[in-house]
């Protein structure tokens, strides 16, 4: 028997041919239009929304100010990079972000959504093939840092796991010329070299889907962030059961088993990756050998490095065999 797919979750879709033209400066009202008979791959982004179930109870996609993740799907067709931009100033609106960083954002999430409609297309050869609501990109938007030093992390997933120019799987850093196109080099600049690619897994629908994130980080005012950031809203007990939930929403919880006693809590994943809290902290060993210790507090990151770690090693797990 074959091993199942994303696809025999449910909700598969047939998508259409990507139509030609460029993908990074469409009108932003260009993804506001019905594209008839392309499915939910070039249908408006809410109609896609409304197909995905809400999982706003979880802290981890509260939004911004409520110390979560944003989180959208993106089309894969040339209103991409439009969706992008709407969805960098929807999520941003609830910072007082100063207009020029905002207008970085903005380009700089464009041309990820825009890289991506790239990846999609050498993927597929120039169509898009079926595929499941789990397996298409993503926009996903949070504040990561402790006390009122925050940065606001823009990433784009899909599921193409590699860069198109033999850059190794689950690096931090990129090559700039990695991805076809330029949008990479405007990224670089304006984000002064705070961004990069990891291996991930998806957070929409039930089936998360591996892959690919690319990310850029822009250094927020103390000004610009919401009054309770920085302030101790949840105890370390709270956080490490909400951190076990968001590994679960992940698709991790098939092989995680928890232990607590007295103020520590041990989370095993895998048989290679273990997840010990302390008080406040929590620390893993990550692939490399080292071990990385955060403030539980920085729980969506803390999260998204776990998952990554968890791919990086499950990679390399499937390489020796």
């Amino acid at each position: 028997m074959r091993p199942p797919t994303p696809a025999d979750s449910g909700g598969s879709v047939l998508g259409t041919p990507v139509v030609s033209g460029s993908a990074r400066n469409p009108p932003d009202h260009a993804a506001t239009g019905p594209l008839a008979g392309a499915g939910l791959l070039g249908a408006p982004v809410a109609e896609a929304l409304a197909v995905i179930p809400d999982q706003s109870e979880r802290l981890s996609d509260a939004g911004l100010s409520g110390g979560g993740c944003f989180i959208r799907p993106l089309p894969i067709d040339t209103t991409c990079a439009a969706a992008a931009r709407r969805f960098f100033r929807e999520a941003a609106s609830t910072l007082a972000i100063p207009s020029g960083l905002l207008h970085d954002g903005v380009t700089m999430a464009s041309e990820l959504a825009a890289n991506t409609l790239h990846a999609q297309r050498n993927g597929g050869r120039g169509a898009i093939y079926q595929r499941s609501a789990a397996g298409i990109p993503e926009i996903w938007l949070y504040l990561r840092g402790t006390g009122r030093t925050r940065e606001l992390v823009c990433k784009v997933f899909d599921t193409e796991r590699s860069w198109s120019v033999g850059a190794e799987l689950g690096m931090d850093k990129a090559p700039v010329d990695s991805v076809s196109g330029r949008g990479l080099q405007v990224v670089a600049g304006l984000s002064a070299g705070q961004w990069g690619c990891h291996l991930t897994r998806s957070r929409l629908g039930n089936w998360k889907v591996p892959g690919k994130a690319v990310w850029f980080a822009l250094r927020i005012p103390p000004a610009a962030l919401p009054d309770h950031v920085g302030r101790p809203r949840y105890s370390p007990d709270w956080l490490i059961n909400e951190l076990e939930a968001m590994l679960g929403d992940r698709g991790l919880s098939a092989g995680l088993v928890r232990a607590d006693l007295d103020g520590i809590s041990v989370l095993s994943i895998s048989q290679h990756l273990t997840v010990w809290r302390h008080g406040g902290t929590v620390s893993w060993r990550t692939p490399s050998g080292q071990y990385h210790k955060m403030d539980l507090d920085d729980l969506v990151e803390v999260a998204e490095q776990i998952v990554c770690a968890h791919e990086e090693l499950a990679l390399g797990e499937a390489v020796r065999i």
